[in-house]
């Protein structure tokens, strides 16, 4: 007599897994807080690391991660979704409102990595 295995009361989903990881790159300039707050690098610093997060480093880091997602799990229109919403709670912890637009552009993004790592699957 055979059971079947249990399963668990809660799993994350693959699209889950890959807005995770970002969810830990968008809280980056979190950390260049707690730097200042330190010591270690002035404000003018942090004022610029974060614009460099928001307008470059994020946007790259979808891009990459919404192309690893589709290469290896084809498309999927979650992910990108959940590569926006994911941001909103960084965009009020680490920015301020003036950021929540980036969410979309995050989409965006995430649209054209699945898009890229589509053209990669194929080759």
């Amino acid at each position: 007599m055979s059971q079947e295995p249990r399963r668990p009361f809660f799993t994350f989903g693959t699209p889950m897994k890959y807005a995770l990881i970002l969810a830990a790159v968008y809280m980056m300039p979190i950390v260049n807080t707690w730097l200042v707050y330190g010591g270690t690098i002035s404000p003018q610093d942090l004022l610029d690391s974060a614009l460099a997060s928001l307008v470059v480093f994020n946007p790259l880091a979808v891009l990459i991660v919404g192309a690893v997602y589709a290469w290896r799990h084809g498309f999927n229109a979650t992910a990108p979704a959940l590569f926006g919403i994911v941001f909103l709670p960084a965009a009020l912890i680490a920015y301020n409102e003036t950021a929540l637009p980036y969410a979309l552009v995050y989409v965006v993004f995430g649209l054209a990595g699945e898009g890229i790592g589509l053209g990669l699957a194929r080759l």
